[in-house]
């Protein structure tokens, strides 16, 4: 009798077990079905890769152009010329004779003119105001020649999942730089927001505009590498992954002397010590400590932000040639010894410029190519980068 019941038992769980294992069966079909399988973006062909290449590219040279012309425009003393910010007004310049007379009156208004162009005539703003016009819609072109080869690149599938992240990223620093833009022509346009009563923008606002600018710029420049540049051979190239790394610590750098350099150029710094190597009689400025708290001299002290800036330059200089020299018997590869030899030469022209413009007290034509060579400076470290990133490690 108990054999029996044991028998039946296990009969019943043989049969619950298979019933189980058909609903488990079933349900992993229906998965299958109903979940589609992520398949991985077909690889590019030649002709997709150099599109995107040269359309980041071509967005990079855009940054370069409104740092350039944002430059000029600080040089000029035309930044403060356009004192409202309206998205399709600003295309608009004045056209006659009284929209002209009512843009000025408007000018004559803020602090700018009260300080300082008192003399000035009408034909002289139409100057600062045509170079601040030509920044903003140089602006306006380079987030139109980023956004719209973007939308058509993502609508047709070109971009994987990381560049779609970095393009979202650079859209989104195109905006930035164009609020920050406005919030720092705004502090020049309002007393409460100058810094000693001074109808200039703030230098904050403008360093962080700028940092933003080359940060837009080495990111656009960057990723056109990666699609523009073919494999190169290394043969039996093998590097210590230390030069790799030292490119970093270069190219941050350059970087902190171009944020310094931004607020010399906020403060007029450039002409408070127009002698190299000393500044004056001294090494050392005696006025260097002389706000407090002490922190404010590294950012609003002309002296002690020059003299930051000048340390920081020859800092960066002796660093590039250093790595450079000592370099030299390390087989990097053809492109990135090309790299590394254009990075040594454009710090020696770089600090030359430097050097020139205190001298020569500012001029405007050898300021603005000191501001253009910090972006070439920028963009052979960033080849040298690249291209040491690719060179097989030991």
């Amino acid at each position: 009798m108990s054999s029996r019941l044991l028998f039946r038992f296990t009969a019943n769980h043989r049969q619950s077990f298979g019933l189980l294992k058909n609903v488990q069966l079933a349900f992993k079909r229906s998965s299958a079905i109903t979940t589609p399988i992520k398949k991985p973006l077909p690889p590019l062909s030649e002709g997709a890769k150099q599109r995107i290449g040269l359309w980041l590219a071509w967005s990079a040279g855009m940054t370069a152009g409104a740092v350039v012309i944002g430059g000029m425009t600080r040089l000029t003393q035309s930044g403060l010329s356009m004192t409202n910010w309206h998205w399709l007004n600003d295309m608009n310049p004045p056209r006659t004779t009284e929209a002209w007379q009512e843009e000025f009156e408007r000018y004559k208004r803020f602090p700018e003119y009260e300080q300082m162009n008192r003399e000035m005539t009408l034909d002289e703003f139409k100057k600062i105001y045509y170079m601040e016009f030509a920044h903003r819609m140089w602006g306006r072109a380079t987030g139109l020649i980023f956004t719209l080869p973007a939308f058509i690149f993502w609508r047709r599938g070109l971009f994987d999942k990381g560049m779609k992240i970095r393009v979202l990223i650079f859209g989104g620093l195109i905006g930035i730089q164009g609020a920050l833009g406005w919030y720092m022509v705004k502090s020049g346009l309002h007393k409460e927001t100058l810094i000693d009563g001074r109808a200039s923008v703030s230098p904050y606002r403008l360093a962080a505009h700028l940092g933003t600018a080359f940060i837009l710029y080495s990111g656009l420049l960057w990723n056109s590498f990666k699609y523009l540049t073919k494999p190169d051979v290394y043969a039996s190239t093998r590097i210590p992954r230390g030069w790799a790394m030292g490119v970093h610590g270069l190219l941050t750098l350059t970087l902190i002397t171009v944020i310094a350099g931004a607020f010399v150029a906020g403060l007029d710094a450039g002409l408070c010590y127009p002698t190299f190597p000393k500044m004056g009689d001294y090494w050392i400025p005696p006025e260097y400590s002389t706000l407090t708290p002490w922190y404010r001299n590294l950012f609003e002290n002309p002296a002690a932000v020059q003299f930051n800036h000048r340390v920081l330059g020859l800092t960066t200089t002796a660093a590039i040639l250093t790595y450079s020299l000592a370099s030299l018997s390390v087989k990097f590869g053809r492109r990135a010894a090309t790299a590394r030899n254009l990075l040594a030469a454009m710090v020696i022209l770089q600090t030359s410029l430097g050097i020139g413009t205190l001298l020569y007290h500012v001029p405007i034509s050898m300021a603005a190519a000191h501001q253009t060579g910090s972006l070439a400076l920028l963009s052979f470290a960033l080849w040298l980068g690249f291209n040491l990133k690719r060179v097989p490690k030991i």
